[in-house]
Formats: structure tokens, sequence, C-alpha cells
């Protein structure tokens, strides 16, 4: 097993961001952060973003949330993504998808596109999902035999959290074809694994492509 600080060196040396997990005052820190984000966004998103932050309240004690906050984005680990080291590597990249989606967009926009699309919010979500899925079969070999669906913290509408399923379903076929998901945290860290082969098991390392650094 590759330990999961590893992959967070990894991926935090690709796009700086901020890890917190249970016990560094996660539900405090989660809201307050949240909050700040709220307060810097134009003022006719603010109503909409009041109904996100009572679900973020409920949410941040059973899921991991990525804040944009005005420096660093702020990754906050809930106490099922740290319960065993490969939940807690998985977590870490998924999360990362969305650090990366704040880099490029910036972060306002990340907030205004999360909060007023949901085929935006689908596409996210379904991309930093398979990252994960991604990450956990290199680490097991597992992979699941079909979509799994998002669930109903992310507010999707049918026609949504279908676009999310199809999206995770071609990111599956990929991985299963043998090769690797077009999304720039996989790529980060097939780079990263095969740049330090003598730290990774044989039989990991077989399951990642190669890609060009």
């Amino acid at each position: 097993m590759i330990a999961p600080a590893l992959i967070e060196s990894a991926l935090r040396a690709w796009r700086p961001a901020t890890v917190l997990r249970p016990g560094d005052a996660l539900h405090s820190v989660a809201v307050s952060l949240f909050r700040a984000l709220v307060e810097a966004l134009p003022a006719a998103l603010r109503p909409v973003t009041g109904v996100v932050l009572g679900t973020l309240e409920d949410a941040s004690q059973r899921v991991s949330v990525t804040l944009a906050t005005p420096g660093d984005p702020v990754i906050v680990l809930s106490p099922a993504a740290v319960a065993d080291e490969v939940s807690h590597a998985c977590t870490l990249a998924h999360e990362w998808v969305h650090v990366g989606q704040i880099a490029r967009v910036g972060r306002v926009q990340t907030a205004v596109d999360y909060l007023g699309s949901g085929e935006l919010r689908a596409q996210r979500e379904a991309d930093a999902a398979a990252v994960g899925l991604w990450l956990r079969y290199v680490l097991t070999g597992e992979l699941p035999e079909t979509a799994p669906t998002l669930g109903d913290l992310y507010h999707l509408s049918t026609d949504d959290a279908a676009l999310a399923r199809a999206v995770i379903a071609s990111h599956l076929d990929t991985i299963r074809a043998g090769a690797l998901p077009p999304l720039d945290v996989c790529v980060v860290l097939a780079q990263w694994l095969h740049a330090t082969p003598r730290e990774i098991p044989a039989d990991v390392l077989a399951r990642v492509p190669r890609v060009p650094s």
C-alpha cells in the first residue's frame, strides 16, 4: 500500500492545497471557510449559497469537501474518508480534482458554475468520482462493474444525474481498456508513480499506464 501522505505530497507539488482531517476542528473550520467564500461572492448569488451552506453544515460530518477559499483551496476530510488508507488516498485524489478545477476557472467562477448549473456540477463531480475509482483500481485491482450514482448530496436533476453516471461509465470503460482516463489528476499520479518505482509495489505499478512527462 502507498501511504496517503505520499499521494498528498505528489498532488500538493502539482497544485497547492491545505488538508484538514478529523481532529482539526473539522466542522467549525469548514463552515467558517465556506462563510468566507459566500461573503466574497457577488451579492446576487448569496441567497443561493445560503441553501448550500445548510447542506454543508449537515454533510461535513460524513462527506469530504473542497473549499475555494481566498488563499489555496482547503480540503476538509470527513471521518469516513480516513477510515482506511485506501479510502484516504482515493478521497485525496477525488478532492484534488476540485483543486484543479478551481485553478482552471478561478475561485469565484467555480462557485458560480457549481451553484448555478446542475450540468456542470454533474460533470465535475463525475470526473472527481472517476479519479477516486481509478486510484482504488490502481491500489487494489478493484473496479465496479457498473457506474455508481452520485446520490442525493449534489441535488442533481434526473437528467443531470444520468449525465454524471454516463461520464463515470465512460471513464470506467477507459480503465478497463488499459488506458488512462483523460483527467489531470490521473496524469499527475501516473507520472509520479512511474517516477518513483522503488517505492511502489510492482502489482500497483503494473496497473498504471505510462504517460509522457
